[in-house]
């Protein structure tokens, strides 16, 4: 605490120069204003960090667009997580107990009360999405090499949701393409616990006599664990952009990104630990007793490495009719590494120990595109094809022995992937006006079909383990499908002030594969008594839906912009957990109990239902040419529609709120600009939720501050450079603790974090 209560004050000392040398001047410039007998009318148009947004061959604004300047909002924090730039909209919820915002697991964010990571997230409408967790891959990018981010949070244009769902929104970043002219871009930052990110980027120009545009940037960064020991990172990025026209007609673009990181995971922690201790987290020394090293941190860590190549061709075909063609190519690694008290063997009880377990999938697809402009109507004809080809290695567990060493006695799961899996949408949307009524509806058609996976199990020859093919263990090769439209009107009053409104289904396939299988794994000699096959427990397996209507105004003048929003909606077939009440084999008079819990089965499948509804308010006040202001508030109601059994337990929960949902929460700031200094100071409060079904365990409200102070200078000549600038990041200034999560996973806040960084050009 001393070195940073040290970094506290030397911060606020360099903030207390900074300001009182930008408002100084601003002082001595008023004196000389209040001596003028007449003051001009200034017109007063600030940097925008938001504006309405619509897709291609859309007439209606669905959507919030986060600008270049936006994105700057979130400094070194956002510069390597898209997440992380969304949290000052209305109505986001981003968490991470990473500061540095690289590590790619133990974060969350919901939208609207919804989890993002049932949502979609697209390259300019390619998308980026996993599984084993499912969901967007939004730690990949390097910020500074995206021009614009896209949020839809409601109704989801059909061309964007062609991924793995939409129930979480749709988030579709807008990449930073090879210019025009030679340029370099450096960027350095520098923080805490030994934070360091290092970014460049080359832009070629256009070279001649093809016109041919390259970029390609480098970045590399790590940091120390905030607690425990351990290291997030290294983190490697690569990007590359290519941009060729071919005569009038034709312009082919590519976009490859490679993304590398390791990291050690933090601990997740029980209600009350949390609360008590923000400190807390694995074992940091080895003791040589294997029922506490278990918990060492170096048996904690995770590996993920990405490769995305992305082409764009649009070949101009007519004035009004321009085909376009996405092809891509993405392939993911994982590596976990976690350490566990109760690892079975070939005899006895289970012993502490360490797992190993990994896959590989490869997605390959295509996005096809007619876009016409006729003089009555316009729209998109579009189809997405994918392919999914999963390498599922098979789990490997050791026991953990008193020097340290591990001891290889089996396999855990495994299911070995024998046929592809698949996703087909075709899509269409149509918009157009008559006078100042603006209309467009479209839909799309769903369908995916998972790969089929046959399944082994261990066994042992004495203590000399081996696979054995197990037909129960069979799963897979099921088909979703879902048709989802979307509809939406608008009418401009004038041109500072229009309505709309939208209705719209959003969808998410299925997921939770792994928690279904390690259960049966568990279970096994239960099940196989039962005669339940592991392929049973996805019986109730299907699309989750949500049913959508937003109704809001856009009001834009050259003083302030308001976009309030007030919507509902209506989910079914979520992902619940059911209790299916078996009896034990062994003893029919008796719950068939799980041991990792020690209550009666349970397990989650989609059978729940919920209702929401909330407003939610984005707006920006230019007070003066120099200073805005950003106000964006946001009221979120997501409950039960029905009592929840879980563990053989019935929760009382219909019509109370969904555990981890806060329902107020607000975001709002100052920009402050003179001669080449910027301030923001940022305050962002979240309202109190409750953690567990039981709603024992309240997680309260709390409130954080962040300061950016920056200094920006157009051009050094005597050095040739552009663009400088300099920039210190305070998070979390007073310290605020808190604590988020839901039901024995919760993560203490971040505390009180300092970047700073600098960046220039030539």
């Amino acid at each position: 605490m001393g070195k940073n209560k040290r970094i506290f004050y030397i911060s606020l000392a360099i903030l207390g120069f900074l300001v009182s040398s930008a408002f100084g001047e601003e002082i001595k410039e008023e004196e000389k204003f209040k001596k003028a007998e007449e003051l001009p009318e200034v017109v007063v148009e600030g940097e925008k960090i938001i504006t309405p947004t619509k897709e291609t061959a859309e007439t209606v604004y669905t959507g919030i667009g986060i600008t270049k300047k936006g994105i700057e909002l979130s400094g070194e924090k956002g510069s390597s997580n898209v997440w992380s730039i969304l949290n000052f909209l209305p109505g986001v919820r981003f968490e991470s107990p990473d500061p540095t915002g690289i590590s790619s697991t133990q974060r969350t964010i919901t939208i609207r009360g919804v989890s993002g990571s049932l949502g979609t997230m697209s390259v300019e409408g390619v998308p980026v999405y996993g599984g084993n967790p499912i969901g967007p891959r939004e730690y990949i990018f390097d910020l500074d090499n995206i021009e614009a981010i896209d949020v839809y949070k409601g109704v989801i244009p059909v061309n964007l949701g062609t991924g793995a769902g939409t129930r979480g929104g749709t988030v579709e970043v807008k990449p930073k393409w090879a210019k025009d002219r030679f340029g370099f871009e450096f960027k350095q930052g520098l923080g805490m616990n030994d934070y360091t990110k290092t970014f460049a980027r080359l832009d070629t120009g256009k070279i001649n006599p093809l016109g041919t545009k390259i970029s390609l940037s480098y970045s590399y960064t790590e940091a120390d664990k905030w607690r425990g020991k351990g290291k997030i990172g290294p983190r490697n990025n690569v990007n590359f952009t290519l941009v060729q026209p071919i005569g009038e007609m034709i312009n082919i673009k590519f976009w490859v990104n490679y993304n590398d990181i390791e990291h050690h995971k933090y601990a997740t922690l029980s209600y009350q630990n949390a609360k008590k201790d923000r400190w807390l987290d694995y074992n940091e020394i080895f003791t040589g007793n294997t029922t506490k090293d278990w918990y060492y941190y170096k048996y904690q860590k995770l590996g993920w490495t990405n490769y995305d190549y992305y082409g764009f061709i649009d070949v101009k075909l007519l004035n009004s009719l321009v085909l376009q063609i996405k092809p891509y190519y993405r392939i993911e690694e994982k590596e976990d590494w976690s350490g566990s008290s109760r690892i079975s063997g070939p005899s006895g009880p289970p012993k502490p120990g360490v797992s190993w377990s990994g896959w590989e999938v490869t997605r390959k697809g295509v996005l096809g595109e007619l876009v016409f402009d006729f003089r009555l109507v316009k729209g998109v004809l579009g189809y997405h094809y994918e392919r999914q080809e999963w390498d599922d290695r098979p789990s490997k567990n050791y026991w953990l022995n008193a020097n340290g060493s591990l001891t290889f006695i089996g396999w855990g799961r495994f299911t070995k992937s024998i046929s592809d899996g698949y996703s087909s949408s075709p899509y269409l949307k149509l918009s157009g006006n008559l006078g100042k009524l603006n209309w467009q509806a479209g839909i799309t058609y769903i369908k995916k079909k998972d790969g089929e996976n046959e399944g082994y199990i261990t066994k042992y020859n004495g203590t000399t383990p081996y696979l054995e093919r197990e037909p129960r263990l069979d799963y897979g090769g099921r088909s979703y499908s879902s048709w989802v439209p979307s509809f939406g009107i608008s009418y401009a009053f004038s041109d500072k002030i229009e309505a709309y409104t939208s209705f719209g289904k959003t969808f998410q396939t299925p997921y939770m594969y792994m928690p279904l299988i390690n259960l049966y794994y568990r279970l096994y000699d239960k099940f196989k008594k039962m005669g339940i096959t592991l392929d049973d427990l996805f019986n109730d397996y299907q699309c989750e839906e949500t049913y959508n209507w937003d109704l809001g105004l856009r009001i834009r003048t050259q003083r302030f912009e308001l976009y309030p929003t007030i919507y509902f909606s209506k989910h079914k077939n979520l992902n619940t957990p059911f209790t299916p009440g078996w009896k034990d084999p062994d003893n029919p008079s008796q719950p068939l109990i799980d041991p990792q819990t020690g209550r009666p089965v349970s397990f989650n499948t989609f059978i729940g239902k919920a209702r929401g509804y909330g407003f939610e308010l984005a707006s920006t006040f230019y007070l003066t040419d120099r200073i805005s202001f950003f106000f964006n508030p946001s009221y979120v109601k997501m409950k039960y529609d029905e009592d929840i059994v879980s563990g053989g337990i019935r929760y009382s929960v219909e019509g109370k709120q969904v555990v981890g949902v806060p329902e107020r929460m607000l975001t709002t700031g100052l920009i402050a600009r003179y001669k080449g200094f910027e301030i923001t100071p940022r305050f962002r409060y979240v309202g109190s939720y409750y953690g567990d079904l039981q709603r024992t365990e309240k997680v309260s409200g709390y409130e954080v501050f962040d300061f950016i102070v920056s200094y920006n200078k157009e051009e050094i000549k005597s050095l040739r450079l552009k663009n400088i600038k300099l920039s210190l990041e305070i998070y979390n200034l007073f310290d605020r603790r808190y604590i988020f999560g839901t039901s024995n996973s919760y993560y203490p806040g971040v505390p009180f974090t300092v970047f700073s960084s600098i960046s220039f050009n030539f």
